[in-house]
């Protein structure tokens, strides 16, 4: 099998942003606010969470959202849309490293998480094909060794007190005539989702910009500086780039309702004494704090990191690169009532299934009866995992290799077309050699990677950069989620929005100062008796869920990431 790599024309389109996001090539403004409460920096799911979180439990808080390219232009937008938390796999591991009592907290976060984005969904009619979120996700194992694990690691779950009420057991038999694939030995199912992600974001941004988020699309930030005043030669205005095509005011805009909304809304950050002076490639402007929420980027913005890779001679300090590789496969022009389902059994809802223990591979049916097939990191080069030094093209290359392992997955290991491939993608400019026949039955229809974050210990890190980082001022991060971001990612935004709004004194949610701002302004009339309600909230849903605490960040854990931990 060749090692070349081919680059598909047509793979910037993944499924979730064909049509794009009514957001794409969004600005609220035509230029850059001078100063901000907070700069939220990558507008994926993680960046519009805590900007979602930020405003409901403050929503006179100046946030500005700033983002290199698209709106979930990363891996929000190229992954393969399934919400899986995971309530047990990790229990003997995490036991053994943190405690039972962490291996609890994590199985209830996870659960806690996939709730609340349900809920989400129902309350707000959001349209991202969740279709009520009762479908089931199957583990299912490939050898007798791997189920015999995998049910030790549910065993121990239980035992240790964590809730794994429904989750179920389907031993040989009963498993391969539900699922139709004759080679497995066993399957554990629990609670699960299809999701569009770019679909929840588009509504997340929309509850947002209505309380004042400044979104800020193509604004790439090339440097953070601390105690800094603006340039002399700073612009403050935006400067338009060439051959750039970008909403910012108009009339024609599909988002024109929201644009009227900043100069109603926006209020200047109660400290006058900025600590940190944000600079990108269309001018400056001021916070007090920083959130990094770039993901598989976020060594590249942390001022220590570049010094650190060259005192310890490794690529990534934190966080790495990591190319996942998807498949988006068709049933050849039959309906979705006809087609080919994950479950041959009509009263078992499986929306998506994983492959070994470690959930290695996994297949996702979308509602209209497409699948999407993501995995086979292992085959390619590094394993997937990317350099800094070769990180140009991010989100379009795609190995051969792996191309040539999902198309045969599929087909073989799973059985829905033995003996047959799919055929390449219309997409790629080159097709590798196969031994067979092409399958009539399935074929591909859209195929792309993404770039995941990799935490260097496999946790995110969420919270604020400690002093190790000759950090000085206030900046957070939301990132390194692993490949498993969205079981965790919306109850973390969460943890991190109440953890800036009382992280210091002077930053506290202060009623009484936004009240006094808002006091008679036009078309705030809608804060009406909610500003008592979330300064309330923000201290009850402290207790609602604990954290997982291996997810914060402490200068002890950052000093072993950066001593030693590698994936």
């Amino acid at each position: 099998m060749s090692t070349d790599r081919i680059w598909p024309a047509a793979c910037r389109a993944t499924s979730w942003l064909d049509p794009p996001t009514k957001f794409s090539s969004f600005r609220t403004s035509p230029a850059l606010p001078r100063m901000a409460d907070v700069v939220i920096i990558g507008a994926g799911f993680s960046g519009v969470s805590v900007a979602y979180h930020l405003l409901k439990l403050n929503p006179g808080m100046n946030v500005v959202l700033l983002e290199a390219g698209n709106v979930c232009d990363g891996a929000s937008g190229r992954n393969g849309g399934h919400l899986s938390p995971d309530l047990y796999s990790y229990t003997s591991t995490l036991t053994a490293t943190h405690g039972s009592d962490e291996a609890i907290r994590h199985n209830q976060f996870e659960r806690a998480n996939f709730e609340a984005i349900k809920k989400l969904v129902q309350d707000e009619t959001i349209e991202c094909e969740m279709a009520g979120g009762n479908g089931e996700s199957w583990r299912v194992f490939m050898t007798e060794q791997e189920f015999a694990n995998g049910l030790r690691e549910l065993t121990m779950m239980r035992d240790i007190g964590g809730d794994v009420h429904d989750v179920k057991v389907y031993q040989k038999e009963q498993a391969r005539k539900i699922t139709g694939i004759p080679s497995c030995f066993g399957a554990i199912a629990s609670p699960a989702s299809p999701i569009s992600t770019p679909k929840l974001v588009t509504k997340l941004l929309e509850k947002s910009l209505v309380k004042g988020l400044n979104l800020q699309t193509y604004t790439q930030v090339l440097d953070i500086k601390h105690n800094a005043p603006l340039s002399p030669s700073s612009s403050t205005y935006c400067q338009r780039d060439q051959g750039l095509d970008v909403n910012d005011h108009k009339e024609d805009s599909d988002s024109d309702e929201f644009e009227h909304i900043e100069s109603s809304l926006r209020i200047s950050p109660k400290i006058s004494t900025c600590k940190h002076r944000i600079v990108t490639n269309r001018g400056e402007l001021l916070t007090n704090n920083v959130v990094h929420a770039t993901n598989a980027h976020l060594d590249r913005l942390l001022a220590i990191s570049s010094h650190l890779r060259d005192r310890f001679d490794r690529e990534s300090v934190l966080v790495a690169p990591v190319r996942g590789h998807v498949i988006e496969i068709s049933t050849g022009g039959t309906s979705s009532r006809h087609a080919r389902k994950l479950s041959l059994d009509p009263a078992v809802n499986i929306t998506n299934m994983t492959f070994n223990n470690s959930g290695t591979e996994y297949i996702v049916q979308r509602p209209d009866g497409n699948f999407v097939l993501g995995g086979g990191r292992r085959f390619g080069r590094r394993h997937g995992v990317e350099t800094f030094n070769s990180f140009s093209m991010p989100e379009y290359e795609i190995d051969v290799n792996v191309d040539y392992f999902l198309r045969s997955f599929f087909t073989q290991t799973l059985a829905y077309d033995p003996g047959r491939y799919l055929s390449p993608s219309t997409t790629t400019t080159a097709q590798a050699e196969l031994d067979g026949d092409y399958s009539t039955r399935y074929k591909i229809e859209k195929q792309w990677t993404g770039i995941m974050g990799y935490s260097t210990d496999n946790f995110p890190l969420v919270g604020k950069l400690p002093a190790l980082l000759d950090n000085d001022g206030q900046e957070y991060c939301i990132a390194g989620f692993t490949s498993h971001g969205m079981p965790r990612i919306f109850l973390s935004a969460r943890f991190l929005a109440q953890k800036i709004l009382h992280e210091d004194e002077e930053y506290s949610y202060d009623v009484a100062y936004h009240k006094s701002l808002l006091a008679g302004r036009s078309g705030d009339s809608f804060f009406t008796g909610e500003l008592e309600e979330n300064a309330a909230a923000v201290t009850a849903a402290k207790g609602s869920v604990e954290f997982p605490r291996a997810f914060e960040i402490s200068e002890d854990r950052l000093s072993r990431m950066i001593n030693g931990s590698s994936l």
